[in-house]
């Protein structure tokens, strides 16, 4: 599950660079080649001279990744998502659309309850009880799926909202077509997992609450954190599946 996962987000990565590796606002291209150049992960960091860091994030990340825990390994991918946003930002991209907060910083966001006060997040999190209340909420069961729900918020928000949103918005000099990109992005890349995963449904969902994080993001002045809170408890409070032995089957979103 979580290799067609990475296949499937390797091949959608190498479908965005070239536009966002040249974009049309010149002052963005820096930017733009860091975060991309980050699907290796550290690479990013890297070309921004930073390499010591680079090496931290390349080792983090294959370590994980080839841990052989399927739990571990699926906070490295949420790792390798969220060090192309560490790289955008980094590269202090003049569209000023990133905060300075750090990947701690940022997972620690998941776990503080005020950051459920938000126009937008506050429903997201409310349809997810909602939602996760016919099933009794087993993500809650468990103190490591909330846990690993945190690197799944991260890592997402990162990726999506924090680089492919505004990252695109400068390729077509424009927030909206940023957003729909980057959710159309956000919907297919979880159309890995099965049939299901393929209905129109299923990806109508995932689009439109891509749509709704990039509003989010928007809002907050592209501050990942209420965003990373959302997302996480989400997951947690629908949790459709098991995190064990590279069986994850993600909720909506």
């Amino acid at each position: 599950m979580l290799r067609s996962r990475f296949i499937g987000a390797l091949a959608l990565a190498a479908l965005v660079s070239p536009p966002v590796l040249a974009p049309r606002e010149a002052h963005a291209a820096a930017a733009g080649v860091s975060g991309t150049a980050s699907i290796i992960p550290g690479l990013g960091q890297v070309i921004n001279g930073n390499a010591l860091e680079g090496l931290g994030w390349f080792s983090s990340v294959a370590a994980l990744s080839f841990s052989g825990n399927g739990y571990f390994a699926q906070i490295g991918f949420d790792l390798w998502m969220y060090n192309m946003y560490d790289a955008y930002r980094d590269a202090r991209p003049q569209n000023g659309r990133f905060t300075n907060y750090g990947v701690v910083e940022n997972y620690v966001a998941a776990f503080n309850p005020l950051n459920i006060v938000d126009p937008i997040g506050a429903p997201i999190v409310a349809y997810g009880a909602y939602a996760g209340s016919s099933r009794g909420y087993p993500g809650l069961r468990n103190v490591s799926k909330p846990l690993l729900y945190g690197f799944v918020g991260e890592g997402e928000e990162g990726l999506f909202r924090g680089f492919l949103f505004p990252g695109l918005s400068d390729v077509f000099s424009s927030k909206l077509v940023g957003a729909l990109t980057s959710s159309a992005i956000f919907a297919v890349s979880h159309a890995t997992g099965g049939s299901s995963n393929l209905a129109g449904g299923a990806l109508a969902q995932r689009f439109a609450g891509g749509m709704l994080f990039c509003w989010q993001a928007n809002l907050n002045r592209y501050d990942l954190r209420h965003g990373i809170f959302a997302h996480a408890w989400y997951d947690i409070l629908v949790d459709r599946g098991r995190i064990a032995g590279l069986s994850v089957k993600f909720p909506l979103p």
